[in-house]
């Protein structure tokens, strides 16, 4: 769908049973549209409202040029399954300042490619608040993701919160990680001091290529958990980040060797000094 005029919600609560049968979503330079899905309430007692959640056959979603869009999905997500979503692109909208609540994360078991471009107001994929359902801790977040391109997001503070990196799994199929342009980046996986000591060994196993360019206030790559299972990097391309003091963070010691022997190219750039 392009150019829809004055439309500011383009599937309105009313249309919610339409949107078990959805399967590819694509919405392009939508002017007036602040709110892609309004959710609303479940009928109650309606069996067939939790043999099917809402938009579980939806496998493409591809947002382009909403200036005006605020939230994806407005209302409560707890009827809502992304079980069959396999590529998502967001570009250019402009005050969409989260993708996902944690608990609506957690139902995306095919994911394997995000893109997401010229989001100039998001500051979190993942929100970290979530009050409409129990989030499960051993639940993986993208257990199937495979590609995850990040450009041009002003205002992005973080990539994954840590309850991320708390799942049993990881990312166990992420392959590349390319993050451009994203200015007020400081860490890929959002850890506090406090949380260093309890976050488990995450998982990256078959991740191969990681490219970070012109993130200024990115401070370190990954943390110390990942480096043990990063035995598939191949190419690391790092190009103006002055502000990056570790590749790995450790606290101490070789921050830049620590488990990356298996690195075939690595291009650093316009750094500090990280030795």
């Amino acid at each position: 769908m392009r150019y829809c005029g004055d439309v500011s919600t383009l599937f309105p609560a009313r249309l919610r049973q339409g949107l078990k049968n959805l399967k590819e979503v694509v919405i392009d330079s939508c002017k007036s549209l602040e709110e892609v899905f309004e959710l609303g309430e479940a009928d109650e007692g309606s069996s067939k409202e939790k043999e099917l959640p809402l938009l579980s056959s939806l496998t493409k979603l591809r947002l382009s040029r909403l200036p005006e869009v605020k939230c994806i999905w407005k209302g409560p997500t707890r009827h809502v399954s992304l079980q069959s979503l396999a590529h998502l692109s967001l570009n250019s909208l402009d005050k969409l300042a989260f993708i996902f609540t944690p608990s609506l994360a957690q139902s995306l078991p095919k994911l394997e490619r995000l893109f997401i471009s010229k989001c100039g107001e998001l500051k979190h994929i993942i929100r970290e608040e979530d009050g409409e359902r129990e989030i499960i801790p051993e639940s993986p977040y993208f257990p199937q993701l495979k590609t995850l391109l990040i450009s041009h997001c002003g205002k992005l503070e973080y990539v994954f919160p840590v309850f991320v990196s708390l799942t049993l799994q990881g990312l166990p199929q992420l392959q590349t990680l390319e993050i451009k342009t994203c200015g007020e980046l400081k860490h890929i996986i959002r850890e506090e001091d406090g949380e260093r000591e309890i976050i488990p060994e995450s998982r990256f196993p078959e991740l191969k290529t990681i490219i970070i360019e012109e993130c200024g206030k990115l401070e370190y790559v990954l943390p110390v958990s990942v480096s043990p299972s990063l035995l598939n990097l191949e190419e690391m391309r790092i190009f103006e980040a002055h502000n990056l003091k570790q590749i790995i963070y450790s606290g101490e010691g070789d921050a830049l060797t620590v488990g990356l022997l298996p690195l075939c190219a690595a291009i650093i750039e316009h750094l500090q000094p990280i030795f």
